[in-house]
């Protein structure tokens, strides 16, 4: 891996809520209907949507909010072994499944010690909502000059501009504007 991160699902849980009421406040400053409303309420909407993800994982699948898991960049390697091990057919989303297992380090849902297959496979099981902010955050590790681009342990980024997951390119580049901000 190029870098990694840990997270812990209490505290991004925490900062998808923080990111929530900064656009709630800001929908209070615009006139409904507008271009800059609606695109701050689709926003709100998504960033809602991630969140209802990791609650999920935390309330229904028993992980707890002092869960830890550890994603990383991929190297250039790294990536074109994940495109080997992945079906030519694969779909969008079963890419962005084979993404974050590529990019998982450590999680409930994988280990170092798991095949990549392996760990697609438990990957499988999670809400969709949370493999897409895991592939955001994977994403984000790997665009230079990003706030948090160094192997370390956090629970919060101050930059939370993670990659797009909108776009079909979204497990292939790291360059475009966050579900998150």
């Amino acid at each position: 891996m190029l870098t990694t991160e840990t997270y812990v699902i209490a505290d991004s849980i925490e900062e998808l809520t923080d990111r929530t009421d900064t656009l709630e406040e800001a929908l209070e400053d615009l006139e409904q209907g507008t271009d800059d409303y609606n695109a701050i309420k689709a926003r709100r909407d998504r960033v809602n949507y991630l969140k209802r993800g990791l609650r999920w994982q935390r309330d229904e699948e028993g992980w707890g909010g002092d869960t830890e898991f550890e994603l990383g960049a991929m190297t250039a390697g790294e990536n074109a072994m994940m495109h080997r091990e992945a079906p030519d057919d694969a779909g969008r989303d079963e890419m962005r499944l084979w993404f974050v297992a590529a990019s998982t380090v450590d999680a409930p849902f994988g280990s170092k010690d798991d095949t990549l297959k392996e760990t697609f496979s438990e990957l499988s099981d999670a809400h969709p909502a949370f493999v897409e902010w895991a592939e955001a955050k994977a994403n984000n590790l790997g665009v230079p000059g990003d706030s948090g681009n160094r192997s370390s342990t956090s629970s919060t980024e101050s930059d939370a501009s993670a990659t797009s997951t909108d776009g079909p390119e979204s497990t292939t580049t790291s360059s475009s504007d966050s579900p998150t901000a």
